[in-house]
């Protein structure tokens, strides 16, 4: 709209400024043309006055100019240039030059005057220009009304074709904000013209078409690739937990394709060995560091699988650490707790990670295991701050590990499935088979996360027969 008033005033103004000059123009050339002709006809009445010297006559003559009010100095020169008689304003002493003088607010013609065929002087007129500014005055009140109505128009003009050109586009927009919003490229912009806005249109609809197409395509190809990562994640975790006098069993539920959940079952003579760990974040790199876990773990128990728990984490911990750091070149972080178990029910662990529960079946009641150290990858040596635990299960106690996306699993009212939520679950579920258990954990935090949980679900649960 601004475009088109400031178009249509300007082209107006830029018409009246040369219709102002014009008219200056012209309005000059007939003032000048007549006061031409009134210096003609006074030279022509006072040229017998000129010859005989008839001063009183030749004054009379002049005195004709008072039927003219724009007329301010009239004056007759003898033949030698001196003033003979004069009306009006004082006129120069000499005759000026013959010819029109042209001032800012004057116009003086001087002409010469014939008696015979012979000059006998010259004659002065000189005319203001006042006519010309009452006229340029009263155009300038007329522009003033014409322009206010010609702006008034254009303004009704604009609006009307405001409507035709804007409102399209506005309509544009607000699809093309809700598209950026909302990232539904299936929306589509209406048309209703087939002009530079229809096309435009076209062009915008033609683009979200092969937006989506591509999107589609890529995430395709990630879920993919995803699908392949998790599935080579998931084949390196343990699918058997055989440990005579032991019911041992282990599920992770990653909240997306990679998770950075860890879990890892080793038999050895005599035992075996458990880890239960999550990585900061998750996602391919948490996947990564976590299979880099596994791979470390499992070197560990066959080379070390005499040393005590906390040793173990202190070699597990500066292997981990190089690695984040000099070949990764990250700053995350694991949490892990790591346990040996013996067949006469000994239990060693230690670690930073979730607290343990265990379900005391003589008892009747659940009790909460503090783990606590370091986390794995903060410095490069934890030895002096990790030290070993030690639980002894009798038959029927059930000891749970767990990651904290199970007790940070939030429902739409932002509850936590929490820690004594857990207990609770625990108490309940312990005299089934330790499959059972973790299956039903896991599903009941997932689904209190209304199936779209933040992070990933790792539950292992060791079981005394």
């Amino acid at each position: 709209m601004t475009g088109f008033m400031l178009t249509s005033v300007v082209a107006l103004l830029i018409t009246m400024a040369a219709l102002a000059v014009y008219d200056r123009g012209a309005v000059q050339d007939e003032i000048r043309s007549d006061v031409n002709v009134l210096a003609g006809v006074i030279g022509e009445n006072a040229s017998s006055a000129l010859v005989f010297n008839d001063q009183q006559s030749a004054a009379q003559t002049l005195a004709a100019f008072r039927a003219q009010p724009n007329i301010v100095t009239g004056a007759l020169y003898d033949r030698n240039g001196k003033l003979f008689a004069a009306y009006g304003k004082t006129p120069p002493d000499t005759a000026p030059p013959d010819g029109t003088q042209i001032e800012r607010a004057y116009i003086g013609v001087v002409r010469p005057v014939f008696f015979s065929e012979s000059r006998v002087g010259s004659v002065y007129v000189r005319s203001d220009l006042s006519a010309m500014f009452e006229r340029r005055q009263k155009y300038l009140q007329i522009a003033a009304l014409v322009l206010a109505g010609a702006a008034f128009v254009a303004l009704i003009l604009s609006a009307l074709f405001q409507r035709i050109i804007s409102r399209p586009i506005r309509r544009l927009l607000d699809v093309e904000k809700h598209v950026s919003k909302t990232k539904d490229y299936s929306l589509r912009a209406e048309k209703h013209a087939d002009d530079e806005v229809g096309k435009l249109i076209d062009g915008f609809n033609e683009m979200l078409g092969e937006i989506r197409a591509r999107d589609a395509e890529i995430f395709e190809r990630h879920r993919q690739e995803m699908a392949l990562a998790r599935s080579i994640q998931t084949s390196v975790l343990p699918r058997t937990f055989e440990l005579p006098g032991y019911d041992v069993s282990a599920i992770m539920m990653p909240a997306e394709e990679v998770g950075g959940d860890f879990y890892e079952f080793r038999p050895t003579n005599g035992g075996a060995w458990l880890g239960v760990g999550d990585v900061t974040g998750h996602g391919v790199t948490s996947g990564l560091i976590m299979m880099m876990a596994q791979s470390m773990f499992t070197m560990l128990v066959e080379q070390n699988g005499h040393a005590s728990p906390a040793h173990f984490l202190a070699l597990l911990n500066r292997a981990m650490y190089y690695n984040l750091r000099e070949r990764l070149d990250q700053d995350k972080f694991m949490t892990m707790v790591v346990a040996h178990m013996d067949r006469s029910g000994r239990l060693v662990y230690a670690g930073a990670h979730t607290d343990l529960l265990v379900w005391r079946a003589k008892k009747n009641e659940v009790e909460r295991h503090p783990t606590d150290g370091l986390w794995l990858g903060v410095a490069e040596d934890i030895e002096g701050a990790t030290r070993d635990r030690v639980i002894d299960l009798e038959s029927g106690d059930v000891a749970l590990f767990h990651t904290d996306g199970v007790t940070e699993a939030r429902n739409r009212e932002g509850q936590c499935f929490d820690l004594p939520r857990l207990t609770a679950r625990l108490a309940a579920l312990h005299e089934r088979e330790a499959s059972e258990i973790v299956t039903s954990i896991a599903n009941e935090a997932w689904n209190w996360a209304g199936n779209e949980p933040t992070d990933d679900v790792s539950v292992m649960v060791v079981k005394r027969r």
